[in-house]
C-alpha cells in the first residue's frame, strides 16, 4: 500500500511501490530523522507532508469529514487542521478523523513521536523499534528494507506462519518476522525521549443497553439514517475531487445496498460497477440486473482463466503475505486494466454480513461451539494456548471476531486495492459500525434486522435474486431449501447430509470454485507442486522441520484454500527473507 515512512535515524532506502509511475516521491530533509512518501497521486489534498515550525507532519489516506473539521477548527488546509488538533486535543488528535487515513507526527520540542493508524486499521503501518531507534511505514517491504540497510537482525516468526496456515490472515500485530509489528486498528505508536509503547485511542465495544427499549421500526429508522450518511459521504468524496464514481457489485446484499442507497437516498446518478466471479455465475447475473435497472454501466472480468492464482509473489508484496495471496481472486486483476485516473473511491460493501449481521448463526445463548473464525483447523491444536489468550483481550468474542475476521482478514485486501485507487466501505464508517455492534446480537442473527430494514426502506432492492441463498429475501429457508430440490433433484438433499457430517463434494458452482478449477488444471497444480518444492529447498534452515511437515501435509493433502494457505507461507519466506 503506497504511503509513507518515518524514523528517528537517516535511513536512505527507496519506497518500492508497484506501481511507482501512479505515486508521488517526496520527502524532507532533517536532521533529527527521515521523513519519506511514495504516495498513490489521488485525493492530495487530503495528505500532506510538511514541517512547520517545530512539527513536521504526515498524513496519507483520505478524511470522510475533512470539510466538518475544517469548519469546527477554522482552517483552510491539512497541514493546519493537523496542527490545531494536536495542540487542542493532544497525541491522539486523530481519533475524531473518519475514512482510511495512517500518518506521523514529530514534535521536536518534546522529542516526541507519534505514528498512527484508522480505527479499522485497514490503512496499514508497520514498525520495527530497537533500544534507541524505530522506523515505521505503510507497506512492509519498506520496514524490511530499512532493517537491511540498518544491518539489523530479522527473525523468522513460527507463530504467524501458523496463523496463516490455520486462520488464513494474522489474528495479532504479527509479520513473518518477529521484529517487525503491525499496528491494529485504533492504536498508534508513541515514542518519547526514547521510550517507544503502543497505545491505544479506540475500541469497539458492544452496548447492548443503548437500545433496551427501542422497537425494531425504530432501529431500523436509525440504521437507514446512520446508513445514508456513510454512504453520503463517500460519495461527496468523490465529487469533490470531480471523480467519476465505481463501486463493487456482486450478488450479496453489502455491495447491493451501497449502490442502492447511493441512488435512492443520496441522488447519486451514474456508477461504474465492477464484478468478477465464476462465468455466468449469480453474482455476474444478479449485478447485470441491479445495474440496468439503475442504468449503470458494468465491466465483468470471469475468473475461469484462473490467472489470478499465478500471482502469488505479486500478491504477497502487496499485503505482506498477511492474508491469503488469493484473497482478492481477480479483483486485482481488473483494477490494474482500468484507467483509475477517472475514479475516486472504490466503494464496496466490506465486512457488511458480519456488522449488519454477525458472525454467528444462532443466538449466543444457545451457542453449543462458537465458529472459530478459522479457514482451517487441520493444525489449530498448534496455536490453540495462543488464540485463548488473544481471545480474552477482547470484552467479547464477537468483537474478537470482528478484529479479527474482519479488520484483520477481509480488509487486508485493502492493501492491495489502493494500490489503484482508495477503498471505503459504509459499513465500515466508524458510528455507523459502532451502532450495530450496538444493536442486541439476537437482532442482527440471520440477517433478521438486515432484511427488515431492506424491505422497509429500500423494498425494490428485494426484488432481485440473493445469491447467498439463492432466492428473493421475502423467501423462507424452507421455500429456498424446496426450491433446490425441486430444481437440482436428490443431489440437494445429498449435499446437505454431507455438509452435516463435514465431508464437501467439489462443485463447479459458486462465486470462486477454487477446488473445482484447480482439479481441472494440470498446468496450475504443476505450477504450484514446484513453486512448493523449490521455496522449501530454499529457505528450509528457517523453520522447524515440524513446520515444514504441517507445510507439505496441508499442500499435499488440503482443500483449495488450505493449498493456498501453505504457498502464502512461502511467499512470504520469500519477501522477508529472499536475496
Amino acid at each position: 500500500m503506497p504511503g509513507f515512512f518515518v524514523s528517528n535515524k537517516n535511513i536512505d532506502i527507496e519506497l518500492k511501490n508497484r506501481y511507482s509511475e501512479s505515486c508521488i516521491a517526496e520527502s524532507i530533509s532533517s536532521t533529527t530523522g527521515t521523513f519519506k512518501r511514495n504516495t498513490l497521486d489521488k485525493f492530495m489534498n487530503d495528505k500532506t507532508l510538511a514541517n512547520v515550525s517545530d512539527i513536521t507532519i504526515i498524513l496519507d489516506g483520505y478524511l470522510l469529514n475533512k470539510k466538518e473539521l475544517f469548519q469546527n477548527y477554522h482552517v483552510n488546509s491539512i497541514e493546519e487542521l493537523i496542527l490545531k488538533m494536536y495542540h487542542t486535543c493532544g497525541e491522539t488528535f486523530f481519533s475524531n478523523f473518519r475514512g482510511a487515513f495512517s500518518g506521523a507526527l514529530f514534535d521536536k520540542s518534546s522529542d516526541k513521536w507519534i505514528v498512527y493508524t484508522n480505527h479499522i486499521g485497514d490503512a496499514a503501518v508497520f514498525f520495527y523499534k530497537t533500544n534507541d531507534s524505530f522506523f515505521a511505514g505503510s507497506q512492509v517491504n519498506y520496514v524490511i528494507d530499512a532493517a537491511r540497510a540498518q544491518n539489523l537482525p530479522l527473525t523468522f516468526h513460527e507463530l504467524a506462519a501458523y496463523q496463516m496456515l490455520t486462520y488464513a490472515f494474522m489474528i495479532d500485530d504479527s509479520t513473518y518476522a518477529k521484529e517487525i509489528k503491525r499496528l491494529r486498528g485504533g492504536t498508534y505508536l508513541c515514542v518519547e525521549n526514547g521510550h517507544a509503547e503502543v497505545k491505544e485511542y479506540h475500541t469497539f465495544t458492544q452496548n447492548p443497553e443503548r437500545f433496551a427499549n427501542y422497537s425494531e421500526n425504530n432501529l431500523i429508522k436509525i440504521i437507514n439514517q446512520q446508513f445514508q450518511e456513510a454512504v453520503r459521504v463517500e460519495y461527496e468524496k468523490d465529487s469533490e475531487y470531480q471523480y467519476e464514481h465505481l463501486s463493487d457489485l456482486s450478488g450479496g446484499l453489502d455491495s447491493r445496498m451501497n449502490i442502492w442507497v447511493a441512488h435512492a437516498a443520496c441522488g447519486i446518478d451514474h456508477i461504474q460497477c465492477l464484478t468478477y466471479c465464476k462465468a455466468n455465475y449469480l453474482d455476474e447475473l444478479i449485478a447485470k440486473e441491479i445495474s440496468e435497472y439503475w442504468k449503470d454501466e458494468l465491466l465483468v472480468k470471469p475468473l475461469d482463466d484462473i490467472s489470478f492464482l499465478y500471482d502469488i509473489d505479486e500478491n504477497i508484496f502487496l499485503t505482506g503475505g498477511l492474508s491469503l495471496y488469493s484473497g482478492i481472486t481477480g479483483g486485482k486483476r481488473m483494477l490494474e486494466s482500468i484507467n483509475m485516473s477517472r475514479y475516486g473511491l472504490e466503494h464496496t460493501g466490506q465486512v457488511g454480513d458480519a456488522i449488519l449481521g454477525s458472525f454467528f448463526s444462532t443466538p449466543i445463548e444457545q451457542e453449543q461451539r462458537k465458529p472459530s473464525g478459522m479457514y482451517s483447523e487441520v493444525f489449530s491444536n498448534r496455536i490453540s494456548d495462543f488464540t485463548s489468550k488473544e481471545v480474552q483481550k477482547y470484552k467479547s468474542y464477537e468483537i474478537y471476531l470482528m478484529y479479527a475476521r474482519g479488520f484483520q482478514g477481509a480488509a487486508n485486501t485493502h492493501q492491495i486495492r489502493r494500490n489503484y485507487t482508495e477503498v471505503a466501505s459504509p459499513f465500515l464508517y466508524v458510528d455507523f459500525l459502532q451502532t450495530c455492534l450496538d444493536i442486541p446480537t439476537e437482532l442482527r442473527i440471520k440477517h433478521h434486522l438486515y432484511k427488515k430494514w431492506i424491505l422497509s426502506c429500500y423494498p425494490d432492492a428485494a426484488k432481485f435474486t440473493w445469491e447467498k441463498t439463492g432466492n428473493k429475501i421475502t423467501e423462507s429457508s424452507s421455500t429456498t431449501f424446496l426450491k433446490k430440490v425441486i430444481t437440482h433433484g436428490p443431489r440437494a438433499c445429498v449435499n446437505r447430509i454431507s455438509k452435516i457430517f463435514g465431508y464437501k463434494p467439489i462443485s463447479k458452482s459458486g462465486m470462486n470454485p477454487l477446488d473445482y478449477w484447480i482439479s481441472q488444471d494440470q498446468k496450475l497444480r504443476s505450477f504450484w507442486s514446484q513453486y512448493v518444492e523449490e521455496t522449501l529447498q530454499q529457505f528450509s534452515s528457517l523453520f522447524s522441520s515440524q513446520l515444514k511437515l504441517d507445510i507439505q501435509h496441508l499442500f499435499y493433502n488440503g482443500n483449495a484454500s488450505e493449498q493456498v494457505m501453505a504457498l502464502t507461507v512461502l511467499g512470504a519466506l520469500k519477501l522477508y527473507f529472499g536475496k
